[in-house]
């Protein structure tokens, strides 16, 4: 299965659903709405809420292709299952602290590290759309997670029209010969096969996290890699935390079944 795949879990749903309407519309990809009940729990009102956010969506996006399901079992691993072949998995933030996360859990923070495909975390305050001059950032550092988020910004960058803004998150003694032939070797690559996306290149050195979330207040997209330092950590990952301090939806890019790279139509 492609296409994009969203988590419905209550009405607050409402922003992360249009999120992944909009970027299905724009893929020309099918959309699937899935909500996960307990094993013993009823599955009516799930069904109920799926069919009344199907049929906002199909107003909304008319001759989008929107289907619905219930799944049954834990959330996380429900989402999880549905994404197994898709493109992309879009979930709401929660609001758990990172205390709360690490004692109790969150769906959100399992499936930072454990998606098999994409994965968008959409802030539940709103969306209301963008700019059109918003620009897609993504925040780079090691070179293998760094393709995979390159990859994705610049795919979602050229079906949208936006500009791309690279932030090239250093170490606090400052980027290295290695790092900066690799981001430039990357960008080169990726430029020839998006040669309409219009790019800026930012150095940061010390606090990336900072940085990058600052740049999501202006943002359409903020996009970090799967693997290297925006991903380590139990909860105390910058991705983790942008997430959280991020004013933009946050994807989460990584490599088609484990290989390390990404598709140009992710």
């Amino acid at each position: 299965m492609t296409g994009v795949v969203a988590g419905v879990s209550t009405k607050d749903s409402q922003a992360p659903v249009h999120w992944a309407a909009e970027e299905a519309s724009t893929r020309r990809s099918p959309l699937r709405l899935v909500s996960a009940v307990p094993g013993n729990g009823p599955g009516e009102p799930a069904e109920d809420l799926l069919d009344a956010m199907a049929d906002e969506v199909s107003v909304a996006w008319p001759g989008l292709e929107v289907t619905t399901e219930v799944v049954r079992g834990r959330a996380a691993d429900a989402l999880r299952a549905t994404a197994a072949g898709a493109d992309l998995l879009v979930v709401g933030a929660d609001d758990a602290s990172p205390f709360v996360e690490a004692t109790s859990g969150s769906v959100t923070g399992e499936l930072l590290t454990t998606t098999p495909c994409a994965l968008a975390v959409v802030p539940r305050r709103g969306w209301t759309g963008f700019p059109a001059d918003a620009p897609v950032v993504v925040g780079v550092d090691e070179p293998a997670p760094a393709h995979a988020a390159l990859a994705y910004a610049y795919a979602a960058a050229s079906r949208t029209g936006r500009p791309l803004t690279i932030l090239h998150c250093a170490p606090s003694g400052g980027p290295t010969a290695r790092s900066v032939w690799s981001r430039t070797h990357l960008t080169a690559g990726l430029g020839g096969l998006f040669p309409d996306v219009p790019v800026t290149v930012e150095e940061v050195v010390g606090d990336g996290e900072t940085r990058l979330a600052a740049a999501s207040r202006g943002a359409a997209t903020l996009v970090l890699g799967a693997r290297g330092q925006f991903a380590s950590g139990r909860f105390g990952s910058v991705s983790r935390k942008l997430i959280r301090r991020g004013h933009c939806p946050v994807v989460v890019a990584r490599g088609r079944a484990g290989t390390g790279r990404a598709s140009a139509v992710s």
